[in-house]
């Protein structure tokens, strides 16, 4: 094997010729020897240029053909011109063009009845603006849309489902491209009940100015006339100024219950082709605004009963718990107790919280319950003792004590004794 280097503008050009295959080439050929040349040119510099090993990509003979193989990437195509002598400049050798496809792909013209010939093969970008036929439609783009790019020329044909031609499409499939790409770097927000707001960010590829626009969506119910809802309806769009950020910014509503975990959808949408001037695509225009009801990740919310077995009360209180953010970085257990005549509707405890469970443990409440049938308050007060979890870790029982003040005239002070049990519901 033998093998000249030589060297143009920064770009390894290197040539092969094989006496070894010497007999099988001369077969049906005019006589001399099989030189193949193969070219790895670079889009842009001569940096940019990809060498091929003259070892590992050595080009052979098989069945009256050329074998020439070549690494390739998926940004690029690749066209195989030949020439009969170096004195003659290179020509594209139709029909040899194709796309890159990440792996090792080849050409291999056949050496009937061209007879002996240099071969290179260029490697080209599939953003460039080659054109072969020079009809107005890149090369790139023929081959990634299967149309023929040594001919005959498609500018003019309409594709199926389409109401105009191919120039009209690339044309504007290249307009579009030159504009900025709007697209949410997360995919996920999460914030938990309680917040005042949240923030959903939105990037761009290219500096921006006009107003980006959205539409939501998902389980959240926005408010309305006659509806509290989940959250305050945005108008829609946010003005970006000369910049590749922007806020979506949702006013939550506090909610006074415990409900489900919901979801705010937000899409982003493009002005009409007519007047685009920003684009979106399907993979990242797309994001989620998770509004969890707890602060634990998994299962946060619990449901059960709390139950005063003796002293004063019997009978027992559906009850509904989460986890929430307290004051500085503490977390309390709210509990939803809707319509209890002596807890309210929803009252909070400290709480000891883990991704595994809860500890509830010297947990305290008090509550005055005014405009009692008696004139006087009541006093309400409830201690929680120490939490225990079943072996499944699913179901947690706490003993509660209940006093109460002010039931009589005396300022004695009742007590009942109780269970808080909950189970893992979300």
């Amino acid at each position: 094997m033998k093998s000249i280097e030589q060297f143009s503008s920064g770009v390894v050009t290197k040539w092969f010729s094989s006496s070894m295959h010497r007999k099988r080439m001369c077969d049906g050929l005019s006589g001399g020897w099989l030189l193949v040349g193969l070219l790895a040119c670079g889009w842009q510099t001569p940096a940019a240029a990809q060498s091929f090993n003259i070892y590992t990509n050595n080009p052979f003979l098989s069945n009256g053909a050329v074998q020439i193989n070549f690494p390739t990437r998926t940004d690029s195509y690749y066209l195989l011109q030949a020439t009969p002598s170096l004195s003659i400049p290179f020509g594209v050798d139709a029909p040899f063009a194709k796309l890159g496809n990440g792996g090792g792909i080849g050409f291999a013209p056949s050496l009937s009845p061209t007879g002996s010939m240099f071969y290179r093969v260029e490697q080209l970008s599939l953003t460039s603006t080659n054109s072969f036929l020079n009809d107005g439609i890149a090369d790139g783009f023929k081959l990634l849309h299967s149309l023929p790019i040594f001919g005959p020329s498609q500018t003019t044909n309409i594709p199926l489902g389409y109401n105009t031609n191919w120039l009209a499409i690339y044309r504007r499939q290249t307009n579009l491209a030159a504009l900025p790409l709007a697209y949410f770097p997360s995919p996920t927000t999460t914030v938990v009940v309680g917040a005042s707001n949240v923030t959903v960010p939105v990037a761009l590829t290219l500096p921006y100015t006009g107003y980006l626009t959205y539409q939501l969506s998902g389980t959240a119910v926005p408010s309305s006339p006659g509806v509290t809802g989940d959250y305050v309806p945005p108008t829609g769009s946010v003005f970006v100024n000369n910049g590749t950020t922007a806020n979506i910014k949702i006013t939550l509503v506090p909610e006074p219950d415990i409900e489900i975990n919901r979801s705010i959808v937000i899409a982003l949408s493009a002005p009409p082709l007519t007047s685009q001037t920003y684009t979106i695509t399907t993979n990242s225009c797309v994001a989620t605004v998770q509004v969890l009801q707890s602060s634990l990740s998994s299962n946060g919310v619990f449901v059960g009963s709390l139950a005063f077995t003796n002293g004063l009360f019997a009978g027992g209180q559906s009850v509904k718990m989460a986890m929430r953010p307290g004051s500085g970085n503490s977390t309390v257990a709210l509990f939803d107790v809707t319509g209890n005549s002596l807890l309210g509707n929803t009252f909070s405890v400290s709480v000891n919280a883990s991704t595994n469970g809860f500890q509830l443990n010297g947990g305290q409440f008090s509550n005055v319950v005014t405009n009692t049938p008696w004139g006087r308050n009541l006093n309400v007060a409830l201690s929680f003792g120490s939490t225990q979890t079943n072996s499944n870790g699913m179901t947690f029982t706490t003993p509660v004590t209940m006093n109460l003040g002010g039931l009589t005239a005396s300022g004695v002070t009742y007590s009942g004794s109780g269970t808080l049990t909950v189970a893992r519901s979300q």
